[in-house]
């Protein structure tokens, strides 16, 4: 059984990092990437109109990482890893970056003139509505609710997603464990089942209310455990399947291909009146399926495309990823505000000069606060554990588990 830290999986978070922050970027700029060689002229703009499709990644490979070490004790017929250290480690990942980000976007609110210069969207009308608003962050419920689902940084509604899948997940990967094919089609119908309803009832202005919710993602969470089930099994079973790299660095490509078309088919329809409807209600699985097929053939493939994928670029936006994505969206509207930047008569969009400006100085700062941020603050907290309270932690899960069985 493997036991290596899988960089792989790094270089991917590195890429659904990089969408992400080229989407919000691209949102602001307008900047279209353009490849010209010779008489050749290639737009790339499809990569960044479709960027949001990152944060679909983000759930596949929380999935995955969250699921593998289980499923590797699972073959390995092994003690698993306790639900109390599972609990901690996604507690001081999170949370601690989290209120960081949130009390400071909302103190730089707060501050004169922030609502033009810091762009943060924060529609408090009053003292109760803002302890009302900061509650739902806190605990991981803004997306519940419209007025609080992008009220204070637009980006959070994936935070309370993926704490509560974190909520859910001892007692999923339970289950899965002993039903992996019927779990993930379970989950995959309830995602599916879930989309059709709300593209069926809800349009705008509540159907992103509606949309962003965990249940439309079950699909995605579904396609990350069933793919790191698949290594573990593959490696524990049929080790001479697992030597096969051309095979597996032709299923990686194909579903690179795959994905390829799919964001070029995203940016085809980015504007049609039914877009979201027609994304995630028709094609969004396929993509699951594609990522999972993308992930595991990349795990398996030739040495030299994993180490492509886990290049240092990726790897190091891939440790500052978290604090890269609370922060970049601010930082991106801040500077795009700044009223010393050249543009022609008033206009920005359109003007290449303050694009790259916007772009350059954007992306430079937004790289070096989240740097700063993970190497000071966030890893240094990873590092610290309490036994103590680890075993407390452990002791409650396993009174939850007895009570559950009784």
């Amino acid at each position: 059984m493997q036991t290596q830290r899988l960089d792989v999986l790094d270089g991917l978070r590195g890429i659904a990092i990089a969408l992400v922050v080229w989407y919000h970027l691209w949102q602001v700029s307008w900047l279209d990437p353009r490849i010209h060689v010779a008489r050749l002229d290639v737009s790339l703009v499809f990569i960044p109109i479709a960027g949001f499709l990152g944060v679909e990644l983000f759930f596949f490979l929380s999935a995955f990482c969250l699921s593998y070490p289980y499923v590797r004790a699972h073959f390995a017929e092994e003690e698993p890893p306790s639900f109390g250290r599972f609990a901690y480690r996604r507690f001081i990942k999170i949370v601690p970056s989290y209120a960081l980000s949130l009390f400071a976007v909302i103190a730089l609110a707060w501050l004169p003139g922030a609502k033009d210069s810091w762009g943060a969207n924060i529609g408090w009308s009053g003292a109760q509505d803002a302890g009302l608003d900061l509650l739902a962050h806190l605990t991981f419920l803004h997306n519940f609710f419209y007025e609080t689902y992008s009220s204070i940084n637009g980006v959070l509604w994936t935070l309370a997603i993926e704490v509560q899948f974190y909520v859910l997940f001892p007692f999923l990967i339970g289950l899965f464990l002993r039903l992996p094919l019927a779990t993930s089609v379970t989950m995959t119908a309830v995602a599916i089942a879930y989309r059709v309803h709300v593209g069926d009832c809800c349009r705008a202005p509540v159907f992103d209310h509606n949309l962003g919710q965990l249940p439309a993602f079950f699909d995605f969470f579904a396609a990350g455990m069933l793919a790191a089930f698949a290594y573990g099994w593959l490696h524990a079973h049929r080790p001479r399947l697992v030597t096969m790299r051309a095979l597996w660095t032709g299923i990686a490509l194909a579903a690179g291909v795959w994905i390829a078309l799919l964001f070029a088919n995203v940016t085809a329809h980015r504007w049609q009146d039914a877009f979201e409807n027609w994304w995630l209600i028709r094609n969004g699985t396929f993509y699951a399926v594609a990522i999972g097929l993308a992930a595991l053939g990349s795990l398996l493939a030739f040495p030299a495309w994993r180490k492509a994928l886990a290049n240092p670029i990726f790897r190091f936006l891939a440790v500052i990823s978290y604090n890269l994505y609370l922060w970049h969206q601010i930082v991106f509207r801040w500077v795009a505000t700044w009223p010393f930047i050249p543009h022609a008569h008033g206009a920005t969009r359109g003007d290449p000069v303050w694009s790259w400006i916007v772009t350059v100085c954007g992306l430079s700062i937004a790289v070096a606060t989240s740097a700063l941020l993970t190497y000071a603050f966030e890893r240094p907290l990873l590092r610290v554990e309490s036994e103590a309270l680890l075993r407390r932690l452990d002791l409650a899960f396993r009174r939850t588990a007895l009570r559950r069985q009784e």
